[in-house]
C-alpha cells in the first residue's frame, strides 16, 4: 500500500509563547482533527500520515486547503514517503517538477558533505540518483545512501507518532430503559466512580462534566456542572448530578448514559502529612453554581463600553483585565439613560443634570472621551438621515456638589440632521 505523508514547515515561534518544542507538540496535537497519524519534526516541521483520509476532505488538494487555511504562511506538500514530503514542503521545487529537481540540501546533509557534493558538480538529487551504490558508498559513506534510500522508499524512517489525547469518557448502555431518577443516579455513580479512579492514577481532577442522556426516542438530554477547584470525590460529583437529574426529564426510557469531563491537575496530597485539601468552601460553591448558574464577566476587545465584556461560568479560571487607557465606572448601566443638560457652549461639558426626576449642580468634569461605534459590524443607516459622524460619543466624568460622579456622553454634532442628545452610562 502507498503511504502519502505530508509535511508541512511551520513558523513554530509564531504559534505559542511556550517553548518551541511544547508549540510544536501543540500544533501536532491540532493536526490530528485531520488524521490520527501525526508526527512532530523538529524544529519547525510536522508530518501526517493521510493514507485514506484525504477523500474524508475531498481529496488531498482539499485537505491541503484546509491546513492553509488554519496555518496560513506555511508550506504545504503531498509525497510518497515522510522524507519526500519533508523534502518537498521545506526547499520546494516549481510546478511540475519532482524529486530530482530538489536540491541535494534536501537530504539534511552536514555542511561538509554538501560541500563536497558541489565541488564535484553535484547540486541536484537527480544528479547524485544517477550515481552507482557503489560510487555513493565509497565517496560518501553509508549515512547518504540511507537518506536517498528513504527519500524513495528504498527503506523505512522511523517516526515518533503522537499518542491521541486522553478521552475522560464514560458511557454505559442499557437493553432495559432506565426510567426512574434512582435508576439514573445509581447508572451515573458507576460511570463517575470509574472516571474518578482514573483520574486519581493520572493526578487530574475535573473542571466540569457533561452528561448525556440518550432516550428511546432518539432524543439527546445535554447537561453540563462545573467545579471550583479540580474534584475527584465521587461522592460529592454525585451529590451534584443528583441535582440535574431534577431538571432531566427521561420520556419514555434512557438507553445510552455519556459522561465526559474537562480535567486540570490535581496532585496526590496526605493532608496529615502537611499535604493541600482542596478547599472546603469549593464544595459549597460548586452546589450554589450548579443551582443559582453564577457568573463573572471576562473583558472584549471593543471600544464600545457595553461590548467590551461578557459574561462566563463562574468556574472558568479568572480572566486578565488588561490596564483602562481611561477612568471607568465601577457601575456601567445595561442601557443608557437619557437625561437633560444645560451647557454654556454647545461642545462643554454640562453644568446642570436632570435625571430620575433630580437636578444636579455640575462643580466638576474632564474629558471628552470620543468613542466612535464599531462601522464593521453595522451596515449604514440608509435613508435614517444621520451620518456616521453624527453616531460618535462625546463621555465626560461630572461631578455634583454633594460629590456624586457620573459618566455621561453626548451623541450627535451641533448642526447635525438630529440635535445632539445626552444619556448617563455609568456612575463612579
Amino acid at each position: 500500500m502507498l503511504s502519502i505523508w505530508l509535511a508541512a514547515g511551520v513558523p513554530v515561534s509564531s504559534l505559542s509563547d511556550a517553548p518551541a518544542n511544547l508549540a510544536l507538540e501543540r500544533l501536532a496535537l491540532r493536526c490530528q482533527g485531520f488524521t490520527p497519524l501525526v508526527a512532530p519534526d523538529p524544529p519547525d516541521g510536522v508530518l501526517l500520515d493521510i493514507t485514506g483520509c484525504a477523500h474524508l476532505f475531498g481529496g488531498e488538494a482539499q485537505l491541503c486547503a484546509r491546513i492553509s487555511a488554519m496555518l496560513p504562511g506555511a508550506r504545504i506538500a503531498v509525497g510518497a514517503t515522510a522524507a519526500a514530503a519533508r523534502a518537498l514542503a521545506r526547499h520546494g521545487v516549481a510546478a511540475g517538477g519532482g524529486l530530482d529537481e530538489l536540491p541535494v540540501t534536501a537530504l539534511g546533509l552536514e555542511a561538509t558533505v554538501t560541500q563536497l557534493l558541489h565541488r564535484l558538480g553535484i547540486r541536484r538529487i537527480g544528479a547524485l540518483a544517477r550515481l552507482s551504490r557503489g560510487e555513493i558508498r565509497a565517496g560518501f559513506g553509508e549515512d547518504l545512501l540511507l537518506r536517498l534510500d528513504r527519500l524513495h522508499g528504498r527503506a523505512a524512517e522511523p517516526l515518533h507518532f503522537l499518542p491521541p489525547p486522553t478521552a475522560w469518557r464514560e458511557a454505559e448502555s442499557h437493553h432495559d430503559p432506565l426510567l426512574t431518577a434512582e435508576q439514573l443516579s445509581a447508572a451515573l455513580a458507576r460511570l463517575v466512580i470509574r472516571l474518578c479512579d482514573r483520574l486519581e492514577a493520572a493526578e487530574c481532577g475535573l473542571m466540569s462534566l457533561r452528561v448525556r442522556f440518550r432516550r428511546v426516542d432518539a432524543r439527546v438530554i445535554e447537561e453540563t456542572i462545573g467545579f471550583a477547584a479540580p474534584a475527584r470525590d465521587a461522592p460529592h460529583i454525585c451529590r451534584l448530578l443528583a441535582e440535574l437529574l431534577n431538571r432531566v426529564d427521561p420520556g419514555f426510557g434512557v438507553e445510552d448514559l455519556e459522561i465526559e469531563g474537562e480535567v486540570a491537575s490535581l496532585l496526590a496530597s496526605q493532608p496529615e502529612l502537611g499535604g493541600a485539601l482542596r478547599p472546603d468552601h469549593a464544595r459549597t460553591f460548586d452546589l450554589m453554581a450548579g443551582r443559582a448558574r453564577l457568573s463573572r464577566l471576562a473583558p472584549v476587545a471593543s471600544h464600545v463600553p457595553e461590548r467590551a465584556m461578557r459574561r462566563i461560568p463562574v468556574t472558568e479560571p479568572p480572566p486578565g483585565w488588561p490596564p483602562a487607557s481611561h477612568p471607568r465606572p465601577v457601575r456601567l448601566f445595561v442601557r443608557p439613560e437619557r437625561i437633560e443638560v444645560i451647557a454654556p457652549v454647545p461642545d462643554d461639558p454640562p453644568r446642570l443634570m436632570r435625571w430620575r426626576g433630580a437636578s444636579h449642580r455640575i462643580v466638576r468634569a474632564t474629558g471628552p472621551e470620543r468613542i466612535a461605534r464599531e462601522w464593521w459590524r453595522h451596515e449604514p443607516a440608509e435613508g435614517a438621515g444621520r451620518t456616521e459622524a453624527e453616531m460618535l460619543r462625546d463621555y465626560y466624568a461630572i461631578e455634583d456638589e454633594a460629590g456624586c460622579r457620573f459618566w455621561v456622553f453626548r451623541t450627535g454634532l451641533h448642526g447635525g440632521v438630529q440635535p445632539p442628545r445626552w444619556f448617563i452610562h455609568g456612575v463612579f
